[in-house]
């Protein structure tokens, strides 16, 4: 299996990946609302949270590639076995395609996918399970589309 060091740099790269993905995007963000009567740019918020995020994934990448350890996890393996890291893997790609169904189908879509696939990638067989995902999905979107009045685009 994985080390702590090299999972945590691995994950430290893939998340200064994202966040300059993401910075990139509120890039594009068009200044509207509360945020252009107090001379903000749209982006600012999401800019400044991203930057700070890369800032924390900077220094758990140098406490391990200096120190090879952040808190005694020197010695300590990521995943305790096979399935343990299959399951997080899978997780992993579920976020990935949840993400772009989202993105290119919108939210709708991305709902009914994530719950039904995060159970699958967690090994889940109950179908009571699936049938409680699938509920909460749906009194999410009811509560945010019709009594919050946002639409989830």
């Amino acid at each position: 299996m994985c080390t702590q060091r090299l999972g945590n740099l691995v994950f430290v790269t893939c998340m200064l990946i994202a966040c300059g993905y993401f910075a990139w995007i509120a890039e594009g963000f068009v200044t509207s609302g509360l945020l252009a009567t107090s001379g903000l740019p749209s982006k600012f918020f999401p800019q400044l949270t991203l930057m700070l995020t890369g800032a924390c994934a900077v220094m758990v990448g140098v406490m391990y590639v200096r120190f090879h350890e952040a808190g005694g996890d020197a010695n300590e393996m990521v995943f305790a076995d096979r399935g343990e890291a299959w399951r997080g893997l899978s997780m992993l790609a579920v976020a990935i395609i949840c993400y772009f169904t989202w993105n290119w189908f919108g939210f709708l879509p991305m709902a009914v996918i994530l719950g039904p696939l995060s159970l699958i990638a967690m090994s889940e067989s109950r179908i009571a399970i699936y049938a409680i995902v699938w509920a909460l999905t749906a009194a999410v979107w009811v509560i945010f589309t019709y009594g919050l009045k946002i639409q989830l685009v």
